[in-house]
């Protein structure tokens, strides 16, 4: 077995600037978020979904003890990478701001979490990146503004470490999103211009998968979310079944486009 010399992956200005912010912010803070409900209705046993199959929905309690499983997975996860001479305990003091950030809905550590010059993408920006922390933010609350008790919760045994020769650091995390879609949910560019899917009150729960990408000083720097853009929709009820002859008309209508787009080749 190789033996490492312990190496602390980031500046020492960046580890300073993580001191600095747990004064800020304590194990106590993150605690009570884990143990405070969020959703504004009981969840019902299964989906209202218009999926082939039904599907279970998880209730908050075991929403909220999945998430305290994997934070202690993930502590372990560093832990050994740390026993391997790679010292990544700033990530789990990261993650747990990130976390409680977004589910109280406060943005006071932004500067602790994000490079002021973060790209990131999703599914929503149609292929275009956004650029910078308020963009970042205003992405994120047009989710929060259409569904106003969504929570985020890691999936146990679905998180993915990876650090490179140079030192970056990068993660992929597996997710549920859960919430009561009651408003309209604004595309990018996230204001009054963007298109809008409009949400019926249901229940929502959906999987995700967001990558992550840490600069030296411990801050992400670039990001990405997927998930089934179908998946998402027919489980919020916007998108009929796929042996509904409301969806058969939906897929029907590529049929005009493709054939002018036959024609105009022929000609």
């Amino acid at each position: 077995m190789i033996h490492l010399g312990v190496r602390s992956i980031g500046t020492v200005a960046g580890r300073a600037d993580r001191v600095k912010g747990s004064l800020m912010f304590d194990e106590e803070q993150f605690q009570h978020a884990l143990r405070q409900p969020r959703l504004s209705k009981p969840v019902p046993e299964f989906l209202n979904s218009n999926r082939a199959v039904p599907i279970r929905a998880i209730p908050e309690a075991e929403l909220q003890a999945r998430t305290l499983e994997w934070f202690g997975e993930f502590e372990r996860k560093l832990e050994l990478y740390g026993k391997l001479g790679v010292d990544l305990s700033w990530v789990m003091e990261w993650a747990k701001k990130y976390w409680w950030s977004f589910l109280v809905r406060d943005m006071s550590l932004n500067h602790e979490l994000y490079a002021p010059d973060i790209r990131y993408t999703d599914v929503t920006t149609f292929g275009r990146t956004i650029v910078g922390i308020d963009e970042f933010v205003k992405y994120n609350f047009a989710f929060f503004d259409a569904i106003p008790d969504w929570r985020y919760d890691p999936l146990p045994n679905q998180v993915y470490l990876d650090v490179t020769p140079e030192g970056t650091v990068r993660t992929v995390i597996r997710y549920l999103g859960s919430g009561h879609w009651t408003g309209p949910l604004r595309l990018y560019p996230y204001d009054e211009s963007a298109p809008v899917i409009y949400g019926n009150g249901r229940f929502i729960q959906c999987p995700a998968v967001d990558r992550y990408h840490f600069n030296a000083d411990g801050l992400m720097e670039e990001g990405e979310t997927l998930y089934d853009f179908l998946d998402a929709t027919q489980r919020g009820g916007v998108l009929p079944r796929d042996d509904s002859w409301q969806f058969r008309a939906l897929m029907a209508a590529s049929k005009l486009p493709a054939l002018l787009a036959r024609i105009g080749t022929v000609r």
